[in-house]
C-alpha cells in the first residue's frame, strides 16, 4: 500500500496506460463520392432520421501513490432530425438531443476487496435540446480560391435543460482524532431558450466535398435569450453540516457575430450503415457552442464545456463533451446528409477541500488540498445510425441511468488518473481525500462489476463505515425534486 504526498496534486496528469476505446472503421472516399445529392422539391415534404450511441467504460488501477481503485463510467448521446422542405433551396430542420454521462468510482485502502478506509464517486449529468432552424442550400463559404456554394443557416431558436445530481461518501482519518465520515448531495439545473437572427445566412458545409479542403464563414447576429439555473447542496459530517439552495439568471449575449472555420480531408471518413461518410471539423467562435453542426447552444448554459455555473463552487464532479467531427455526405437521402457525429467525452472530480465547506466559513484544515485531481478516462463515442425507437431508448438510457446498451469497453490505468485525485492529508500518514457523487435514486449501473462500487449504498464489500458515521443528507430534501 503506497503514501500520499501531503497535499492534492493539482492539473491533469498523463495517462501512463490506454483505456480501450471503441475502434473507428476510417475509409477513403474517391474524389467526387461526397458530391451533393439535390433536396426533394415538394413543398412540405418531411423526412426524419436519428443516430447516437452509448459507450460504457471500466477501468481499475493504482494511483502513483499506490493506492487502488476501480471504476466506469457511461457516456453517450441521441439525436433525432426532421426535415421539412418548404421550396427547392429552403427547408426547415428539428433537432432533439439528448447528451448524458454516469460516472462512479471507489478508492480504497488498503485494497478495493477488503476496505478500511474508502471513497466512493458517482455523477449524473443530462443536457436535453430541442432547436428548429430554417436553412437554404444556396449559401456560400469562403475558401481560398473565393465562395463555394454551401449550406447555411438562416436562423435559429432552441430550448436547452441541463441537470447534474451528485452525492458524496467517504470514511477516512481525521487528523488529531478517530476516523470520520462525510457525505455530501448537489442537484443543479440551468435552462435556456434562444432565438438567434442572422443578418446574413451563416455558412456551414460546402455543398460539395470531393477532396481535402477548409473553409470560413461569419455572420451578425441578433437574440432574444433567458437563461436561468437553480441548484441545492448539502454536506454533512463531523467538520461541518450545512445546506445551500440558489436560483437566478445566466447572462446571454443578445448581439455579436459568429465566426465559423471547417475543413476536411479526403482519408478521414467512417462508415455508417455500410456508407462512407466523410468526417468534418467545425469550430465556432462567439458566445455559442456549435452542436451536431446545425444546433446553436448558449456557452453560458452548457452543461458539457467546463464553464463555470452558479454552483461550480460547491461541485464535486463534472464532465465535458466536445465535438470531434460531423459526419456529413450533403444531400444523400434527400436530406441535409448528417449521419452521425464523433464526441470525446472526460469526467472529474474537484478538491473536497473546497467543495466541503460554506463559503463563509474558515475551511476543514483535516480534508486540507488543493488544485484539481485528475480526469477519469477520455472516452471517443462515434454516433451510429439509430431508428427512431432506437432512439427513443437510447435516450430513457441517459436519462434515467438504466436500461443502457451492454456494449463496454475496459482498460487498467496507472498513475494519477482519477476521476479523483487522493492525496494525504496535513499530519497524516495513511488518508485518502477524496469527493464521492451519486446521481439521484439512480440505481447502480449496469456494468460487470457494479457491485464494487454501488452508488450510495453502503461501503463496498463490507467496508467498515464507523459507529460515528452521520445520516447522508437526503435527496428527499432537494427542493428542485419536482423539476426532474
Amino acid at each position: 500500500m503506497g503514501t500520499f504526498p501531503g497535499r492534492l496534486r493539482s492539473g491533469k496528469a498523463s495517462l501512463t496506460g490506454a483505456v480501450v476505446v471503441a475502434a473507428l472503421m476510417v475509409f477513403v472516399l474517391p474524389s467526387g463520392i461526397a458530391s451533393a445529392a439535390p433536396l426533394s422539391t415538394a413543398s412540405g415534404s418531411s423526412n426524419s432520421w436519428a443516430y447516437g450511441n452509448v459507450v460504457n467504460v471500466s477501468f481499475s488501477g493504482h494511483t502513483a501513490t499506490g493506492v487502488p481503485y476501480v471504476g466506469n463510467a457511461t457516456y453517450g448521446y441521441t439525436v433525432l432530425l426532421t426535415q421539412t422542405n418548404l421550396s427547392s433551396t429552403v427547408f426547415e430542420l428539428n433537432a432533439g438531443r439528448t447528451a448524458g454521462v454516469a460516472f462512479a468510482v471507489e478508492y480504497c485502502s488498503p485494497t478495493c476487496k477488503a476496505p478500511t478506509y474508502f471513497v466512493r464517486v458517482s455523477a449524473h449529468l443530462v443536457e436535453t435540446v430541442n432547436s428548429t432552424a430554417y436553412l437554404e442550400n444556396d449559401g456560400t463559404v469562403q475558401e481560398s480560391g473565393g465562395s463555394v456554394p454551401a449550406y447555411a443557416l438562416l436562423n435559429s431558436s432552441t430550448v436547452e435543460t441541463a441537470n447534474e445530481t451528485e452525492s458524496m461518501s467517504s470514511y477516512l482519518p481525521v487528523a488529531g482524532a478517530s476516523p470520520a465520515a462525510r457525505s455530501s448531495y448537489l442537484a443543479g439545473e440551468v435552462s435556456a431558450a434562444t432565438d438567434v437572427q442572422f443578418a446574413s445566412p451563416l455558412g456551414l458545409f460546402p455543398t460539395n466535398l470531393s477532396s481535402s479542403q477548409s473553409w470560413t464563414s461569419e455572420a451578425s447576429f441578433t437574440a432574444n435569450a433567458l437563461a436561468t439555473y437553480h441548484y441545492f447542496v448539502a454536506v454533512s459530517g463531523r467538520v461541518a453540516t450545512w445546506s445551500l439552495a440558489a436560483n437566478g439568471t445566466i447572462p446571454v449575449s443578445a448581439s455579436g457575430a459568429v465566426n465559423l472555420s471547417g475543413s476536411y480531408s479526403s482519408t478521414d471518413s467512417v462508415a455508417l450503415g455500410g456508407v462512407p461518410f466523410p468526417e468534418v471539423s467545425l469550430g465556432v467562435t462567439g458566445p455559442f457552442a456549435l452542436e451536431e453542426g446545425v444546433i446553436l447552444v448558449p456557452v453560458a448554459s452548457d452543461l458539457f464545456l467546463g464553464a463555470s455555473h452558479p454552483w461550480s463552487a460547491n461541485e464535486s464532479g463534472a464532465a465535458t463533451a466536445e465535438m470531434s467531427y460531423v459526419d456529413f455526405r450533403g444531400g444523400l437521402g434527400g436530406h441535409l446528409g448528417i449521419g452521425a457525429s464523433r464526441w470525446q467525452y472526460d469526467s472529474v472530480t474537484l478538491d473536497p477541500a473546497s467543495t466541503q465547506v460554506p463559503s463563509n466559513t474558515a475551511g476543514i484544515t483535516e480534508l486540507a488540498g488543493t488544485g484539481t485531481p485528475d480526469a477519469a478516462p477520455s472516452t471517443t463515442v462515434q454516433g451510429q445510425p439509430e431508428s427512431a425507437a432506437q432512439s427513443a431508448q437510447t435516450q430513457a438510457c441517459l436519462l434515467t441511468g438504466s436500461g443502457c446498451p451492454s456494449s463496454s469497453v475496459s482498460g487498467t490505468i496507472h498513475g494519477l488518473l482519477g476521476v479523483a485525485a487522493l492525496g494525504v492529508l496535513a499530519a497524516v500518514a495513511l488518508a485518502l481525500a477524496v469527493v464521492v457523487v451519486e446521481r439521484r435514486r439512480m440505481p447502480p449501473p449496469t456494468y460487470p462489476n457494479a457491485s464494487l462500487y454501488p452508488p450510495g449504498g453502503g461501503p463496498a464489500n463490507g467496508a467498515r463505515s464507523g459507529p460515528d458515521e452521520p445520516p447522508a443528507p437526503s435527496p428527499d430534501d432537494d427542493p428542485l425534486g419536482n423539476l426532474w
